[in-house]
């Protein structure tokens, strides 16, 4: 396979090769259940690294558009994502201080059906109690007496390291120092928006979005701008408009998973809003709790690719875990604003 490559253009040669593929792939020029030349053959091919061709099929994966087979190569998807119903009102919401908006939050009628599997309460099946009963009673066991004594406010070092390992197989560079435990992500949640928020502040939300999220900063005073949502995420080009003309203090997003809408953001749509928000120096505050959740694979988080330390991730267990152990997690890297 032939692809025509610009070396004298500022955009990445991986990106280049990304581009190209995912526009034979979404103009049918190649079909799904196609197999992609390997990557040594393309590489050869079109003269370029192999680590380039490796990068740019990276990225076509976490977009859904190919798959890799083990031993047979990468293949584009049985079913390449077209467009889909969800086209909300692209009206943006503000709220002041003292009101409610119910466009801010989303009622989902589930009607149970014989096979059905319930997600609308969020809550993680009660099938494994037996099996964490007896992994609770090991832990104990061979526990020693910090299990038994106030620990540090920031949290047990032993469970930093271990949160800060799942992290790092998300793509993120952390260490157990930058790592806040907290008693669930809602209170997490709430630490972060009064740091960074003072009443009457302008905060960015997604429209709709997360109930708990709305509260806390009804609580806290600040006056609320709620950017509809599209079927690739929060509608960026409004995003801007708002960044522009009201000079907020915060951005809050749910990234993956999205609550309620159930959407996960392209690494395209991630970069565009962290470039936003450097471009405005706007933090962002990424909540994660449903990370745990996806079947798929999923682009890294939006603090993966921070490199101005502009993001706050948040993350908890309540969803793949025990909803009653309250654990969370906040990971703040850098200087923070204000």
């Amino acid at each position: 396979m032939q692809l025509p490559i610009d070396r004298q253009s500022s955009k990445p040669l991986y990106q280049q090769i990304q581009d190209r593929l995912q526009r034979l792939i979404q103009s049918g020029a190649i079909q799904p259940g196609d197999k992609l030349p390997s990557i040594r053959g393309l590489a050869k091919t079109i003269q370029v690294s192999p680590l380039t061709v490796i990068e740019a099929y990276g990225r076509l994966e976490s977009e859904s558009l190919i798959q890799s087979r083990p031993g047979s190569g990468y293949f584009v998807t049985a079913a390449a994502p077209s467009a889909t119903s969800f086209a909300p009102v692209q009206d943006v919401i503000i709220q002041e201080p003292g009101g409610f908006c119910q466009q801010f939050v989303a009622s989902v009628q589930v009607q149970q059906q014989g096979g059905m599997i319930d997600f609308s309460s969020g809550f993680p099946s009660p099938r494994g109690i037996a099996e964490l009963q007896k992994m609770s009673r090991r832990a104990i066991a061979q526990a020693n007496d910090s299990l038994f004594n106030y620990s540090l406010p920031q949290g047990t070092p032993q469970l930093q390291q271990q949160i800060a390992q799942i992290l790092v197989q998300q793509g993120l560079e952390v260490s157990p120092q930058d790592l806040i435990i907290t008693n669930g992500s809602q209170q997490a949640l709430a630490l972060a928006m009064q740091h960074y928020l003072q009443p009457g502040d302008w905060v960015i939300v997604e429209a709709p979005t997360f109930h708990g999220a709305i509260a806390l900063l009804e609580h806290i005073g600040a006056r609320i701008i709620g950017i509809p949502m599209t079927q690739t995420g929060m509608n960026l080009a409004l995003l801007e408009q708002y960044l522009h003309s009201h000079r907020p203090k915060l951005i809050y997003t749910i990234s993956t998973l999205h609550n309620p809408t159930g959407l996960t953001t392209s690494q395209q749509h991630r970069q565009q809003l962290l470039d936003l928000a450097n471009r405005y120096q706007v933090p962002i505050l990424e909540d994660n709790a449903y990370e745990g959740l996806n079947f798929e694979p999923v682009p890294p988080p939006i603090k993966a690719i921070d490199t101005h330390q502009l993001v706050t991730y948040i993350g908890t267990f309540t969803k793949t875990l025990i909803p009653g152990l309250r654990v969370g997690y906040m990971l703040v890297t850098g200087e923070t604003y204000p």
